[in-house]
């Protein structure tokens, strides 16, 4: 790990992850935790908060389908208002 960046050497590639803030409300209550990964689109972070809720599976995937319907199926947990950004805690 450098500077807080985890980085591995896959095939002579560096992989650089980048670190994001996830914010969601579960059941009205605001919630927020950091996620390392490469890139992170609105499906994922819908994906991530219902896992972080502890109301989501790995292998029933929220984020499967239409954005749209990915929102509906987090609502239906309990899980709103997700939204993302890069981490401003960054080295």
């Amino acid at each position: 790990m450098l500077h807080g960046i985890t980085s591995c050497t896959r095939a002579g590639k560096m992989n650089h992850q980048t670190e994001f803030e996830i914010h969601y409300q579960f059941n009205g209550e605001l919630r927020c935790f950091l996620h390392k990964t490469r890139q992170l689109c609105q499906s994922d972070a819908l994906h991530c908060a219902t896992l972080h809720a502890g109301v989501g599976t790995v292998s029933g995937n929220v984020s499967a389908g239409p954005i749209a319907m990915a929102t509906l199926k987090a609502e239906r947990f309990g899980v709103t208002k997700v939204h993302w950004k890069r981490s401003s805690l960054q080295d």
